[in-house]
């Protein structure tokens, strides 16, 4: 008996520089429909903050789940190995294409100590400092800072990535709504660099030994 079946495919559109009443059509004449936000490859697209309220939701379940492995008896050193591969791991998916403030760098650093907390059963009211609960581990804005920078480089040493063009490009047109403006992924490779320019960004990425001199020690470690 012959089976068939039909694929419905939706066209959606997040507006950028145009008025939001405008109207697309397709080919065939459809109505191409607005949206303000949508979910693309297991991310949101308007909102960096968005996303990371997704990432810390599903490490929170992760990390719960595990709660028989927190409150044994193993070795604190391998419960941090632990936790790294089973939680980190989901609070830090994507995060080389996150684009953060300050506020959020501080947000995530708190919600990672909490979850080491929990992990090692540790209270606030205990007193132990950061660097014995964390045991060697570098605060998890540092690790994401070491991701995104890596990431960025390798994308602009290989012109045959498909993100070559993308990481570095700034608009050429348009001007900036009034107000405070959103931080972009330039904004943030330039904080994290100290560097004021793409094209002093781009000049150090193309060497690799002293893109990897000019980023350690400062913002993370690249080696």
């Amino acid at each position: 008996m012959p089976f068939f079946f039909a694929i419905t495919i939706f066209i959606v559109v997040v507006p950028f520089n145009i008025p939001g009443n405008t109207e697309l059509t397709t080919l065939s004449g459809e109505v191409v429909g607005f949206k303000e936000d949508f979910k693309y490859l297991g991310s949101y697209i308007s909102s960096t903050e968005k996303y990371i309220n997704v990432r810390k939701a599903q490490a929170w379940r992760a990390l719960h789940k595990l709660n028989d492995i927190w409150h044994s008896n193993m070795l604190d050193a391998l419960k941090r190995r632990i936790f790294a591969a089973s939680v980190e791991s989901i609070l830090t998916y994507g995060c080389e294409a996150w684009t953060l403030t300050v506020r959020d760098e501080t947000r995530l650093d708190g919600c990672y100590t909490r979850m080491l907390r929990k992990v090692l059963n540790v209270s606030w009211q205990d007193r132990i400092p950061n660097e014995v609960l964390y045991g060697g581990l570098p605060p998890l804005s540092t690790k994401i800072r070491t991701r995104r920078l890596r990431l960025a480089g390798h994308c602009i040493r290989h012109d045959d990535v498909a993100a070559h063009s993308l990481v570095l490009w700034e608009p050429q047109q348009g001007r900036a709504s009034r107000g405070g403006q959103r931080s972009t992924f330039i904004d943030t490779l330039k904080r994290d660099t100290g560097l004021q320019s793409t094209s002093e960004i781009r000049t150090l990425m193309l060497d690799r030994t002293l893109w990897q001199a000019t980023t350690c020690g400062s913002r993370g470690d690249l080696t």
